[in-house]
C-alpha cells in the first residue's frame, strides 16, 4: 500500500513538472505604431498543452514590483513549439491578424500586455509564478534588459529565474520603422510567418497583355 501510494505521488510530482515547464516567455515586443502598438508578450509552449487555462501572465510596471496573475489564458489547446500572443489592445492585435494571416500561432488580447519596454512580465501556472522576464522591482530603463522601441527574446534557457544571458535584446529596433518594416524584423525574430505576396511571372504578364490586345481588336472591328 505504501508503495503505490508512493508511486502515485510520483507520478503525480512528474506530470506537475511537465504542465509546469511547458510555457516559458518567449518574449515581449514594445512597438512604435499608433498607441505604441504593437505591444504584447509572446509564450511558446515546450511540449503540447492540452488545456493552457492553469497558465497566466501579469506586468511589473515600472519597477513597482509584482501585481499578481492579471490575464488567465482560455482553455485552448496549443501543440509543442505553437507560440501565444498576448497583444495589449485592438491596435495591437490587429497588428499580427493584418501582417501574418498564416501565422501558427495563439492570439490573444489583455491589457496585461500594455508594456513600456521597461516592464519585466511574470508568467504563473496555478497562480504561482514559473518564468520571470526582467526584475519586478527595478525599471528597466537604461538596463541591460530594456526593450524601449524594440523587443527581447528568448534564445536559451528554461523558465525559471531570469537571466540576461538567455534573451538577446533590441533596444530601440523599432523606432521610426514603418508597419510594414516592423513586421518584417519582428517576423524575423519570432517567425511569425510573413505572408509573401508573389511577384507576378512573365507569363501570367504576356497574358495579360495578350488579353488587352484581343479586346482592342474587337472593339476596333466593331467601330
Amino acid at each position: 500500500m505504501l508503495m503505490k501510494l508512493t508511486l502515485s505521488l510520483i507520478s503525480l510530482s512528474c506530470f506537475l513538472t511537465s504542465a509546469n515547464g511547458s510555457l516559458v516567455i518567449l518574449g515581449v515586443i514594445d512597438g512604435t505604431l499608433a498607441g505604441g502598438a504593437p505591444k504584447a508578450v509572446v509564450l511558446e509552449a515546450t511540449a503540447s498543452i492540452a488545456d493552457l487555462s492553469v497558465y497566466g501572465i501579469g506586468s511589473a510596471n515600472n519597477g513597482g514590483g509584482t501585481d499578481d496573475q492579471e490575464f488567465a489564458l482560455p482553455a485552448n489547446a496549443v501543440s509543442n513549439g505553437q507560440h501565444i500572443i498576448i497583444a495589449s489592445g485592438q491596435n495591437s492585435s490587429d497588428f499580427f491578424t493584418s501582417n501574418y494571416p498564416g501565422g501558427d500561432f495563439a492570439l490573444f488580447q489583455s491589457g496585461a500586455a500594455n508594456v513600456n519596454g521597461d516592464d519585466a512580465i511574470e508568467l504563473f501556472f496555478n497562480a504561482a509564478v514559473i518564468d520571470t522576464y526582467g526584475d519586478i522591482n527595478v525599471s528597466g530603463a537604461g538596463e541591460s534588459w530594456d526593450y524601449i522601441d524594440g523587443w527581447a527574446m528568448r534564445i536559451g534557457g528554461s523558465a525559471g529565474v531570469f537571466d540576461p544571458g538567455n534573451y538577446s535584446f533590441s533596444q530601440g529596433s523599432l523606432a521610426g520603422l514603418t508597419e510594414s518594416q516592423q513586421a518584417g524584423l519582428l517576423d524575423g525574430a519570432f517567425g511569425f510567418g510573413t505572408a509573401q505576396v508573389p511577384e507576378p511571372s512573365t507569363t501570367l504578364l504576356g497574358l495579360v497583355a495578350l488579353g488587352s490586345l484581343a479586346i482592342r481588336r474587337r472593339r476596333s472591328k466593331q467601330a
